[in-house]
């Protein structure tokens, strides 16, 4: 079962380069976009550390049985 992913990579995307390339604040692009606050200095962070790669959803990690069972 994979995770419900609620903002799409285009949209994080868009909301990143609001703030970073036209110089709106956070405040403004929470405000007109809907995401929070939070959540956009989330997205900015990743995209200055990885580049537009951080903001593709993640996927949830599967263990073995083996590593479950010796843990």
């Amino acid at each position: 079962m994979e995770r419900k992913v609620i903002y799409t990579f285009k949209f994080k995307l868009e909301c990143v380069k609001l703030v970073l390339e036209d110089h709106n604040a956070i405040n403004y692009v929470s405000t007109v976009k809907g995401p929070s606050r939070a959540n956009i200095r989330k997205w900015i962070g990743f995209y200055k550390e990885y580049g537009e790669i951080g903001l593709l959803p993640s996927k949830n990690q599967s263990y073995s049985v083996d590593f479950k069972i010796r843990v």
